[in-house]
C-alpha cells in the first residue's frame, strides 16, 4: 500500500480503534470516511479533525449498508480501502435468556455486514489501484472465550470468510487483510485489570503492517495467542479463560 494518497472508509469509526486509524491514515495525507450510527458522536469527531468525512450509517442493518453503499458511489468513486471495523461485543452466559437473540445480533454485525458492505462496494474497489478491504478480527480467533463465546465465533467466521476470499480474489487487484488485534484500550475492555495497547500504538502497528504489504497483521500479546494455539491449545485455553473469569468476580 502507498502511505498516502487513498480513499479510505473505516466503519465503526467515531471511536476506539476506529477512530486512531482514521486519525493515522488522515496524518498521512489520505482521504477519509467514517461512518457511525450517531449523528452528534460524528459531528463531534469532525469538529476536531475537519478534514474527515463522515455518513451517517448502522452498517449491521440492510437499509444501513445500502445507504452507505449509495453515498460512496456518488460521492468517493475512488475509494480503495475498505476497513470493516464497526463491531459489537457483550459478555453473554448460554444458559442467560437472551443468549441467543445475543447471538443474532453479534453474528449480524461482525459476520454478515462486513461481507454484505464488500460484496456491494466490491465494484468500486475493482475500478481502483491497491485496492484493500480489511477485516479486524480478534485473538479470540486463536483461543476462544467462554465468557463471549457469541463474540469468539463472529469473530473466528469472519477470519474463515477473510481467508476464502483472499484466496477467490488472488487473482485481482484487491488485496484482503486480516488484522488480528490485542486487548486495546477502548470502552471494550475499559475496567479489565489487564495490559492494554493503546489504541494509538495499535493503529501505527496496523498502518505500517499495510504499508509493508502483510496479509495478516497479528498485533501485540495475539502473537502468544496465536503461537499457545499451536504449539498448546488446551492450555492456552483453560489460562485464558480462568484469567478471565477472575476478572468478572472482581
Amino acid at each position: 500500500m502507498e502511505g498516502s494518497g487513498n480513499t479510505v472508509l473505516i466503519t465503526g469509526g467515531s471511536a476506539g480503534i476506529g477512530l486512531a486509524l482514521a486519525e493515522t491514515f488522515l496524518s498521512e495525507r489520505n482521504d477519509v470516511i467514517i461512518c457511525g450510527r450517531t449523528k452528534s458522536t460524528l459531528d463531534k469527531v469532525q469538529e476536531r479533525l475537519p478534514k474527515i468525512n463522515t455518513i451517517i450509517a448502522d452498517v449491521s442493518t440492510k437499509v444501513g449498508r445500502e445507504s452507505l453503499t449509495t453515498e460512496i458511489t456518488n460521492r468517493f468513486p475512488k475509494l480503495n480501502i475498505l476497513v470493516n471495523n464497526a463491531g459489537m461485543y457483550s459478555i453473554k452466559d448460554f444458559k442467560e435468556s437472551n443468549y441467543i437473540s445475543n447471538l443474532e445480533a453479534q453474528l449480524a454485525t461482525n459476520l454478515v455486514a462486513p461481507m454484505a458492505l464488500i460484496q456491494q462496494l466490491l465494484n468500486i474497489l475493482e475500478k481502483n489501484s491497491e485496492a484493500i478491504v480489511v477485516n479486524i478480527t480478534s485473538g479470540y480467533v486463536y483461543i476462544p472465550s467462554a465468557q463471549s463465546s457469541a463474540y469468539s465465533a463472529s469473530k473466528s467466521g469472519l477470519r474463515a470468510i477473510t481467508q476464502g476470499l483472499r484466496f477467490k480474489l488472488r487473482n485481482s487487484n484487491v488485496r484482503v487483510v486480516e488484522v488480528i488485534p490485542p486487548a486495546v484500550d477502548t470502552q471494550m475492555n475499559r475496567g479489565k485489570n489487564i495490559a492494554l495497547m493503546s489504541s494509538e500504538l495499535f493503529a501505527q502497528k496496523v498502518f505500517k503492517g499495510l504499508v509493508n504489504g502483510q496479509d495478516e497483521i497479528v498485533v501485540g500479546v495475539s502473537k502468544v495467542a496465536k503461537l499457545l494455539s499451536r504449539l498448546a491449545p488446551k492450555f492456552g485455553f483453560n489460562k485464558m479463560n480462568r484469567d478471565e473469569g477472575k476478572q468478572r468476580k472482581r
